[in-house]
């Protein structure tokens, strides 16, 4: 029985492609880092307020430009902009939208706030083995029919 056990086990590892990390003695999925796994990521170092978490995940112009900004300003001001920015809305909805580039990505965001809705793009670029975001277009206010937060009756 434990033969069968451990030779079930060793398949289901293999087909759902997982790793065995001796230091850690547990089993993680081994997947590569996807669009929407970098604007995630983004979004969470920008409501965390790490500014050089947050600056990696950019590349290119766009990230020389956010470094000038964080050293006219200082750190800790960027910090305190990225944390007040991102507790405004109350939620974000990522869409990817198709490409022929495999190298390339554009994943439109759609940022949910209690009195509206507002939509933007984000273009990303593979750089290595990550995903770096290295344009952001403006964003365009939506109107929402139902506002969020509203009760529901029959």
């Amino acid at each position: 029985m434990v033969v069968l056990a451990a030779t079930l086990l060793a398949a289901l590892a293999r087909e759902k492609h997982w790793e065995f990390r001796r230091n850690a003695s547990v089993f993680k999925a081994a997947r590569a880092e996807t669009p929407e796994d970098a604007v995630y990521k983004m979004l969470d170092t920008a409501r965390a307020g790490d500014t050089n978490a947050y600056l990696d995940c950019f590349s290119g112009e766009l990230r020389l430009q956010l470094s000038q900004v964080i050293n006219e300003t200082s750190a800790s001001q960027f910090s305190k902009y990225l944390v007040e920015q991102n507790s405004a809305f109350t939620g974000v909805a990522v869409s990817v939208s198709e490409n022929s580039n495999p190298g390339d990505a554009r994943l439109r965001l759609e940022y949910v706030y209690p009195e509206r809705n507002e939509v933007q793009d984000l273009y990303l670029r593979r750089d290595s083995e990550k995903w770096k975001i290295v344009k952001v277009a403006g964003s365009e206010q939506i109107k929402t029919l139902i506002p969020y937060g509203t009760r529901v009756t029959e």
